[in-house]
């Protein structure tokens, strides 16, 4: 590990606990009777790591996003946490949610890398810095929903012997606008982005599609060479996998359903953890 990186692990470290501290003296006064609000989020993400350090709160753990704002809106759960970038996309597919404008925590998401091949990881990061109005534009379209512009993206087999050609990305296709898949083809921000870095690279893409929980776990195992999934950057993460630069800087946020006024009056972010806590 660099110095950069334990630098990076620290400051990680720092901001976690930062983050239980303010939470917990937030909800300090709702008190051991305050029931518990439940709060669905997908297995696996950092949404999940958030609801578990709040007092009062009950993390219920899906699949995927759509799955828990799906079952949300049925009413098993109170509220959603998601990534903005992802609410937004659910708050357009599913009708009779939406979601509250108050970031929760911000992060950053990084290309996990196998931490054996290094040089892989001087490359990626040369080409976010090199690409960067590139990228910028494919975040762009997705972001505004310039459907006309989206490029499908192609997976080729897995080789064993051709691992040296292939560049191996561990994916979640469950995450618009991020990864999604349509047909035999990959969609979404990350998935264009690995195409790049492919193209850049000189290699043959592979995308293995597989649960969100896995991914991480995956990198340089069986092949897989790196990670893309709208993955935040987080010192547990750290200690598996490299992380190149970080190329998108996110927000968690609170979806509930569309007719829900619990959240209509609260302004900050305090004001919104202290309505989670509040007993039901």
């Amino acid at each position: 590990m660099t110095e950069r990186d334990i630098i990076m692990k620290k400051i990680l470290s720092l901001v976690l606990v930062v983050l239980m501290l303010a939470s917990v003296l937030c909800l300090a006064g709702c008190g051991d009777t305050a029931s518990n609000t439940k709060v669905a989020v997908q297995k696996g993400t950092t949404s999940l790591m958030y609801a578990q350090i709040l007092k009062g709160v009950e993390a219920v753990s899906y699949d995927t996003f759509a799955l828990a704002a799906n079952d949300m809106k049925n009413g098993n759960a109170d509220y959603v946490f998601v990534d903005k970038t992802t609410a937004k996309a659910l708050c357009k597919e599913i009708s009779g949610i939406k979601m509250i404008d108050i970031a929760l925590s911000s992060e950053n998401y990084g290309i996990g890398i196998d931490p054996a091949q290094a040089e892989l990881k001087t490359q990626i990061d040369a080409i976010l810095t090199d690409k960067a109005a590139e990228i910028e534009a494919i975040k762009d379209k997705y972001m505004n929903g310039e459907e006309d512009k989206y490029v499908g993206v192609t997976s080729a087999a897995k080789d064993v012997n051709n691992a040296a050609g292939q560049l191996v990305v561990a994916t979640n296709a469950e995450f618009a606008p991020w990864e999604y898949k349509e047909g035999n083809k990959f969609y979404g921000i990350d998935m264009e982005i690995a195409q790049i870095l492919a193209t850049e690279l000189g290699l043959e893409l592979v995308i293995d599609d597989m649960d969100f929980d896995m991914v991480v776990g995956a990198v340089g195992k069986q092949g897989v060479d790196i990670a893309m999934s709208g993955i935040t950057i987080t010192a547990e993460r750290m200690n598996v996998i490299n992380f190149s630069i970080p190329y998108y800087t996110e927000a968690i946020v609170t979806v509930c359903k569309a007719d829900d006024t619990s959240l209509d009056a609260v302004g900050t972010v305090v004001d919104l953890l202290n309505v989670l806590c509040a007993s039901k």
